[in-house]
């Protein structure tokens, strides 16, 4: 059920107050005070942080790692009330769209070439730094490149004598042909808001026309973005129990827990499906680009705050420090290496054994719309999504009305002056 406007706002004066009182250190005298950094969790996120804790001697770094959403929404409070509770703010490259609009970030372009010969950021080509760019400015270090790609239960394939899909027809076939009491044939992650934007983002471009025209009107709304968001809600029937409320974490544990066959993860998540602690399913998932490709392609890495009353170059130090070539090689196992010369090592390819279907994955993926209100249109578009895969409402109806709830947001913003 959406929540009443007035009930939001005040929910969010009071998760501000939290964040600044309590979630975010306060600040001390400047001279004393760590830096704070806010940033979503996984695996490779958490050995940067550690990094970060380490880069400078005698600089205490405060590292509060979340999931991304909840990061997004304190950020947002944060940045939007210009306070300096923040120093370090993680930052995808959808989101730094928003952050940079808003007069939030700092622009980094003279620390980089400040810098650029001591943390040799040459390695970083610029087709990865662009997606960070606004207005022609770079606001993030790039930390990681990000994509979806197919996980699936090699071992369940070949004993059935099956090959991985490689369009969503054959993927929906095959979802129900697997499907089972004990595992499900399909894991789906639906959660509000960038889960249930990440599914749906591969089959509005993969069966669909993509999510706006030139002119930033939806199209997701129009006949074959119903037929594949019909097509999405048809293979839900063959998903693990609670997917309208899972996200990257509990997708990742169905396959990790031998609960799910196949279904779109995160590059970052693949190498824990191998590690014996966390894993039941230890040799037996494998990796290959998306069915009909369209799958998400993203990054992210960390920006500095307009509002800190921290010295910006230390800042960039220990940014530039947890991305350095050292920390890449050692991250390389839970993350695709945005350093150009990490990325393509061939080594890389032979030690680990989802880097092929990394590349794969590479080669067809797209990134979301650089809209700077995509995440906001998004907390109504996954929300409408998730009525028509719950039968609430009629597939076409509840596009439209998702289509004409961004129409009316992005009109306020100005965009169809």
């Amino acid at each position: 059920m959406t929540q009443p406007i007035l009930s939001r706002r005040t929910t969010l004066r009071s998760l501000g107050a939290v964040a600044a009182a309590s979630v975010l250190t306060p600040r001390r005298a400047r001279a004393q005070a760590p830096v704070q950094m806010i940033s979503h969790r996984y695996p490779a996120l958490e050995l940067f942080a550690e990094k970060m804790r380490g880069a400078v001697d005698g600089v205490e770094v405060n590292t509060q790692l979340m999931p991304f959403d909840k990061a997004n929404e304190l950020a947002t409070i944060a940045l939007s009330s210009k306070a300096d509770t923040l120093d370090i703010v993680y930052a995808s490259d959808s989101t730094v769209q928003k952050y940079a609009k808003n007069g939030w970030l700092m622009p980094l372009d003279d620390l980089f070439e400040k810098y650029k010969a001591e943390f040799n950021l040459g390695d970083f080509p610029e087709s990865g730094l662009a997606p960070y760019r606004y207005e022609g400015k770079l606001y993030v270090l790039p930390h990681t490149v990000n994509v979806m790609m197919l996980f699936y239960r090699k071992d369940l394939f070949d004993a059935e004598g099956k090959q991985p899909p490689k369009t969503i027809a054959e993927y929906q076939e095959l979802a129900e042909y697997f499907n089972s009491p004990m595992r499900a044939g399909s894991v789906n992650c639906l959660k509000p808001v960038d889960a249930g934007l990440n599914e749906a983002h591969w089959f509005i471009n993969a069966l669909g026309d993509g999510w706006f025209d030139d002119q930033w009107k939806p199209v997701f709304n129009n006949e074959k973005g119903v037929a594949a968001i019909e097509t999405l809600k048809e293979i839900t029937g063959y998903a693990q129990r609670g997917f309208a409320t899972a996200a990257n974490d509990e997708c990742a544990l169905a396959y990790q827990q031998d609960i799910g066959v196949m279904g779109l993860q995160w590059a970052t998540r693949a190498a824990s499906m191998d590690d014996p602690a966390k894993s039941r399913v230890v040799g037996m998932i494998d990796w290959a680009a998306a069915p009909s490709g369209h799958a998400r392609l993203s990054g992210d890495g960390y920006a500095i705050s307009a509002f800190t009353k921290q010295d910006p170059d230390l800042l960039f130090r220990i940014i530039a420090t947890s991305s350095n070539d050292a920390t890449q090689r050692e991250a390389a196992s839970l993350m695709v290496p945005p350093r150009e010369s990490v990325l393509r090592d061939p080594e890389f390819a032979k030690k680990f054994r989802h880097y092929p279907g990394i590349l794969a994955a590479l080669e067809t993926a797209q990134p979301f719309p650089p809209l700077p209100e995509f995440y906001e249109a998004g907390e109504f578009i996954t929300r409408r999504v998730l009525q028509a895969v719950a039968g609430e409402m009629e597939v076409k109806a509840a596009l439209d009305a998702a289509a004409s709830e961004t129409e009316q947001l992005l009109k306020s913003r100005g965009y169809y002056n």
